[in-house]
């Protein structure tokens, strides 16, 4: 009951009431005893509101990504004789925009339930409590309420994009030079052709190319790729810029997501480590169980880390074995993790990084941030690490499935040999 509609019929009654004994006239009296009577009446009907009803709700997809929608379905059975004109049911949450709660009518013997849904903007872990229900009588005098069920809890993961033109990096499991292992371990997957080079085999020539150019041309295979994915998620709280959703944050550990789950479908294995407040590590592992463990990481992980990327190389490059593929998502433009990675192909580890583009999420485009973002990418290519920039606004699949940038061709190798 309102606290309005309270005073206002205190207000009344009193007055009422005064009026009657001081002027004595019986229909005065009259319509004191009926007010009376008819809070009485209202205040028994609240309390035997909730009598036969029975309410709950069950969440259809307790684990859904940004940008879904959350569903629940809320029902309200009233097992009792008596109708109840009105029943208020909505519970307590901590999502940023919480599910609907709703007013309905249920008729003697009858039931109701309907969908309600949400959509979530922002990945974490949240709680819906339990259900609050609430009835009174017709005229709003009284209420009366009930709280059933048990609190739940829901996941949202990051948003999970797919990448039919996602590809690995080749890495040199034999420890060799890639130009060299084209030859001794090629796939039957052939990417590009080349102008011929002194040592190319005679069954490499593609003679349609070498008619077409006036000169022979080989071809070029891709190599099998690392049977392992080790990602590696800067959240280091000075790389990040950008408002809530839009930050670069979100679209790192989108990408890591993305990655992850797509690396995963190949039926590869897939280990992670996330420089959060404090590192956290999943070994790799193949199969659904590692990815529910990786998307509920990322779901919770903050960019409040304070590990530079380069510590967080040096002491990770322990766990890489040989015939694994690096992944690096970051947006630091130091160029330390750069030179950090300089021995991972001798080694055999291919790498590849994702670089963001932080300026482009504070909106900046001036020639300090430009000369950072060049020194960066300047590095990686010094080092033949390839990398695939992404700006704010940028289309992930798209920017991800293109050829990455900042790796020499093993043709330009070959001729800067010869």
């Amino acid at each position: 009951m309102g606290l309005s509609r309270q005073l206002r019929v205190v207000f009344f009654g009193t007055a009422l009431v005064v009026a009657a004994f001081s002027t004595g006239i019986s229909f005065l009296f009259f319509l004191v005893y009926l007010l009376a009577i008819l809070l009485l009446a209202s205040r028994w009907y609240a309390r035997c509101g909730l009598r036969g009803l029975r309410a709950g709700y069950t969440v259809l997809n307790p684990r859904a990504q940004v940008g879904e929608r959350l569903e629940a379905i809320y029902r309200v059975e009233n097992d009792s004789a008596w109708s109840k004109p009105w029943v208020e049911v909505a519970n307590e949450s901590t999502l940023p925009a919480p599910l609907p709660g709703r007013v309905v009518g249920v008729g003697a013997k009858n039931r109701r339930q309907w969908l309600a849904r949400v959509t979530l903007l922002h990945r974490g872990s949240y709680r819906l409590g339990a259900l609050r229900v609430r009835t009174g009588d017709p005229f709003g005098l009284f209420t009366s309420e009930m709280v059933v069920g048990r609190p739940s809890w829901i996941v949202v993961y990051p948003r999970v994009h797919p990448l039919p033109h996602w590809r690995l990096p080749p890495s040199p499991v034999d420890g060799t030079t890639p130009s060299r292992r084209r030859y001794e371990a090629a796939t039957p997957l052939v990417s590009t052709v080349r102008p011929y080079v002194h040592g190319d085999a005679i069954n490499r020539i593609h003679w349609l190319s070498s008619v077409r150019h006036g000169e022979l041309y080989v071809k070029e295979f891709d190599l099998e790729q690392a049977a392992d994915l080790w990602l590696l998620l800067d959240l280091e709280r000075a790389t990040q810029a950008g408002p809530a959703e839009a930050a670069s944050v979100e679209t790192a550990i989108s990408a890591a997501a993305s990655i992850a789950v797509h690396t995963l479908g190949e039926n590869r294995a897939v280990g992670i480590t996330v420089s959060s407040r404090r590192q956290q590590h999943l070994t790799p592992d193949r199969g659904t169980r590692v990815e529910q463990k990786i998307l509920n990481l990322l779901a919770n992980v903050q960019a409040d880390g304070v590990q530079p990327l380069a510590e967080m190389v040096v002491t990770t490059l322990p766990q890489l074995r040989r015939g694994m593929t690096l992944c690096i998502v970051t947006g630091s433009t130091e160029r330390e993790w750069v030179r950090a990675l300089a021995s991972l192909r001798r080694r055999g580890i291919g790498v590849i990084v994702v670089l963001i583009d932080r300026f482009s999420f504070e909106g900046r485009d001036d020639d300090e941030s430009r000369a950072e973002l060049a020194a960066v990418r300047h590095a990686l290519a010094e080092h033949d690490v390839a990398h695939h920039l992404v700006r704010a606004g940028d289309d992930l699949p798209s920017v991800l499935g293109r050829r990455a940038t900042g790796a020499r061709t093993p043709a330009i190798r070959e001729r800067s040999r010869a």
